[in-house]
């Protein structure tokens, strides 16, 4: 019985990813810019000044690279990667709807 126990792997003393917690950081400055962005577009009726643009472009950018820090945090080795996740998941569903919202853009 004490050698099962002992041969167990615990995910919950695995440290965490060390790239875990700048993707989740990423991610909520991503959202947050996003969110202002869309904000004030809406404030200015769709005719978005340059800044706004500026904005909508940064959260884009930052989404990106969470994404891209969130691949390179799951690739670490014994390491808990949950934040990575979570983390790379915002910022892959919002990189998607900036992407569409880009190419609806263009097409428009």
């Amino acid at each position: 019985m004490r050698d099962e126990l002992e041969n167990r792997i615990s995910y919950i003393r695995k440290p965490l990813a060390d790239n875990g917690y700048l993707c989740l950081g990423l991610a909520c400055v991503a959202v947050a810019t996003g969110a202002a962005g869309m904000y004030l577009s809406v404030l200015s009726q769709g005719n978005s000044p340059l800044p706004v643009v500026a904005i909508c472009f940064a959260s884009m950018v930052f989404s990106g690279l969470s994404v891209y820090i969130g691949i390179l945090a799951l690739r670490e080795k014994n390491r808990n990667a949950v934040l990575a996740k979570i983390g790379g998941g915002i910022a892959g569903i919002l990189l998607i709807q900036w992407l569409i919202m880009l190419l609806v853009g263009i097409q428009g």
